[in-house]
């Protein structure tokens, strides 16, 4: 209809009613890139704006060093204790972080009891040992030792940097399938 509409006009008419409609076009593209792409500069006025609308953004920063801080810490085991050892997440992020970057450092896949991780199961054969991120180390293990910190390098305060201690506990006192049972968590 529109096109029908535009064909009615003069010539001059036309071109500028269809120059307007691809620049409108063209500044919401930009302003949707603005705000829905991760391309602002971290901690600018223009991240403060993003990052207050789209609240994901800031969630992904520190990824890269924490999957290297658990990685370091994993690399530090015996060869036969990295066998059966896990790493178990509190949250999606910390568990996608770790599946995404783990691979090139060797780690096994995340094991979670958030959302729909926790319908993923817990793996075998079942690690008796685990690297807790966002989680208390609790009297299912015989022990468990601070292992490490989360950082990052802007000092962007998320939801890793809110729980920072990363756990190292070794062998389970109970099943795993009791254990399980109380992992599942949604959020």
């Amino acid at each position: 209809m529109a096109e029908k509409w535009i064909a009615t006009l003069s010539i001059g008419w036309g071109r500028l009613v269809r120059a307007s409609a691809f620049g409108a076009l063209a500044i919401g593209g930009a302003i949707f890139a603005a705000l829905a792409l991760p391309i602002a500069p971290i901690k600018s006025a223009w991240w403060n704006t993003v990052t207050d609308i789209q609240g994901e953004f800031k969630e992904e920063i520190g990824w890269p060093e924490l999957v290297e801080t658990v990685a370091n810490i994993y690399a530090a085991l015996p060869a036969e204790d990295r066998s059966q050892t896990g790493i178990m997440t509190g949250n999606y992020g910390e568990a996608g972080a770790i599946n995404l970057y783990g691979p090139a450092y060797g780690l096994p896949e995340a094991i979670s009891g958030i959302n729909s991780y926790w319908l993923r199961g817990y793996g075998e054969p079942p690690r008796q040992n685990l690297i807790l991120l966002d989680m208390l180390p609790d009297s299912a293990f015989e022990k468990c030792q601070l292992a490490g910190r989360v950082t990052n390098l802007y000092g962007v305060r998320n939801e890793e940097t809110s729980h920072p201690d990363i756990y190292l506990c070794r062998r389970m006192r109970q099943p795993w399938p009791e254990f399980w049972k109380r992992m599942r968590r949604f959020g």
